[in-house]
């Protein structure tokens, strides 16, 4: 019964609540978003941005607060270039399990920021 309900509390965290996480590029009217946020097999984050500049690259640099199976939380950070009118995807290693021993695993994750050097 544990296993189940570790199971379907993973599936549940698998997606995060993303509320808009918006890099807005300096002297245009163009974004880089965070489209989605998903945990892949327990060691990292994946992180789905949307830059919908016709010409402008930007460096970004993506927060998330990862919860785990035992109540604790962990911050971890990755850096990416977001290619004009595309989505990239930024891969962000994260540990796997809390603590020293534990079993807790990773069971959700949300971003809570995006910037970078032409950000404003």
């Amino acid at each position: 019964m544990k296993i189940k309900l570790l199971l379907l509390l993973s599936l549940i965290g698998l997606f995060s609540n993303l509320s808009a996480q918006v890099c807005k590029i300096s002297e245009s009217g163009d974004n880089v978003e965070v489209f989605s946020a998903s945990i892949v097999m327990d060691n990292q984050v994946n992180i789905i941005v949307g830059n919908d500049s016709q010409d402008i690259s930007a460096n970004v640099t993506v927060q998330v607060k990862v919860n785990y199976a035992n109540s604790k939380t962990k911050t971890f950070t990755g850096k990416k270039t977001a290619r004009p009118n595309a989505e990239t995807i930024i891969e962000i290693p994260i540990d796997p399990t809390y603590g020293n021993g534990s079993s807790a695993k990773p069971i959700s994750v949300e971003v809570v920021g995006i910037s970078g050097t032409k950000c404003r």
